[in-house]
Order: structure tokens, then C-alpha cells, then sequence
């Protein structure tokens, strides 16, 4: 098991965002986690990160890492690709790629950098621009390749596909495909449904803020209890979200 979650509970004041959740992700698998917005889910990942405080054990690569700040998560091999993305629009393509790196005392940076040139050649073209050039697309190219300088082991992903264009949409999960491929671990939030649960082998959904149900994909997709979880006995709805 490369990492797990046990009985995870976040709180902003006396709201709780995330209640007693439990989930687990297998070493090389992606699992992906599901809900309506407010659902949980971008404090359940922040959580995981040590972004946020939470309570709740969380093991990862066999050692508790409950009480590690969100550096040394990085540093044990897990990295965020926020909402957002959160690019520094200052700074060069190649700067923000560094960024990724910042923890690193190898001697092997600079290849590192060289094949995300490769994997983003869009990105290697313009690498002394400020990403504040780039398309919404290219800027959630450039931070999945921010997180991957990190070399983690286990790649958090919330949202990368929110705001895309359908093409971006398309990179985006063949990416996902190829680093998972490639045997990387991947724990992915994603509002479009359809392709999270063709990325992933396990999904878990959350409804405000507790883990309403849990399955293997196939049988999710299979599945009017998706649907239910998400929005009810909706009957118009639940169709929308299976088309």
C-alpha cells in the first residue's frame, strides 16, 4: 500500500469539510476521487498534502506521516497539482519548473528538466517567457511539470482538467495515462466523471464531506449509485451525469 487514509476529518471552524474519511491508494494505480462541488474534496487532497491540518492517521510508502509538515511529504515523494494551478506569472516556464525542484540536492536537475521539455514540448519553446503567456492549458502543462520535478512517487491532482478547452482535456488524461503507464502513482480529483473513472481502477465519492461510496470503476460506471450518491433521486439528472 502506498498510501492510506484512515478516519481523515477536516474543520474550518465548527464547519466540517471532510468527515471521518477513509481511502487508500495502491502503489502504480490511480484512484480518483468523485463528488458535487463542497463535496470535500480539494480539503481532502489539501489534507493529504499537510496543506491543511486535519486529524486522522495517514501512512504513506509505510511510515505515519500524520504530523509531517508539507515539505517533507514532498521530500518522502508526493506532489500537488493544486486547483488552479497556481503558476507564478512572474517567473519564467523554466523558473516555475524549477520550483518543483526546490528540495532537490541531486546532480540529476537539470536532466529532470530536459524531459519535461520533452514530455511539454510547447513549454520548451517558450522556456525564458513568464508564464503569464501561456494558454490555460499550457499553465496546467506547466504545473503537472512543476509537480513531476519533484520526482514523486505519488502525484495528488485536483482538477486538471477544469476550464480546458476539450482538446486540453484530451492531453490531460493521455498524460495521465502515460505517467500512470510509466508507474507512477496517482490519487486525481476531477469534476468530468466519464474519464476520471476511465483513468482509474478504484473511485471513491464524497457527498458533503463524508465518503458516500466506494467501488471498483467498472462497476461504478455500472452503477446507478454514483449518480444517487451525487445528486439524489434526481432521475433527469442522474441521466446527464451517465451520458
Amino acid at each position: 500500500m502506498l498510501l492510506e487514509v484512515r478516519n481523515l476529518s477536516v474543520s474550518y471552524g465548527k464547519v466540517a469539510a471532510v468527515n471521518d474519511v477513509s481511502l487508500h491508494v495502491e502503489e502504480g494505480s490511480v484512484a480518483t476521487v468523485l463528488g458535487a462541488n463542497g463535496a470535500g474534496k480539494t480539503s481532502l487532497l489539501n489534507a493529504i498534502m499537510g496543506v491543511t491540518r486535519a486529524q486522522g492517521t495517514l501512512r504513506f510508502a509505510g511510515q505515519t506521516i500524520s504530523g509531517w509538515s508539507s515539505a517533507r511529504r514532498v521530500s518522502a515523494g508526493m506532489a500537488l497539482v493544486p486547483e488552479g494551478r497556481r503558476i507564478l506569472l512572474s517567473l519564467t516556464i523554466e523558473e516555475n519548473l524549477l520550483m518543483g525542484a526546490y528540495q532537490r540536492r541531486d546532480r540529476e536537475i537539470a536532466s529532470d528538466l530536459g524531459r519535461m521539455y520533452e514530455l511539454f514540448p510547447n513549454l520548451a519553446r517558450r522556456r525564458n517567457d513568464p508564464g503569464s503567456v501561456l494558454s490555460g492549458g499550457e499553465q496546467q502543462m506547466l504545473a503537472i511539470g512543476r509537480a513531476l520535478m519533484a520526482r514523486p512517487r505519488l502525484l495528488l491532482m485536483d482538477e486538471p482538467s477544469l476550464g480546458l478547452s476539450p482538446l486540453f482535456v484530451r492531453e490531460v488524461f493521455n498524460l495521465i495515462h502515460s505517467l500512470n503507464s510509466s508507474g507512477l502513482a496517482i490519487l486525481l480529483v476531477e469534476q468530468n466523471t466519464r474519464m476520471a473513472l476511465q483513468a482509474a481502477q478504484w473511485g471513491y465519492v464524497l457527498k458533503l464531506g463524508r465518503l458516500a461510496l466506494e467501488a471498483d470503476t467498472e462497476e461504478l460506471m455500472k452503477s446507478d449509485d454514483l449518480a444517487r450518491a451525487y445528486l439524489g433521486d434526481n432521475t433527469t439528472a442522474k441521466h446527464r451525469l451517465h451520458a
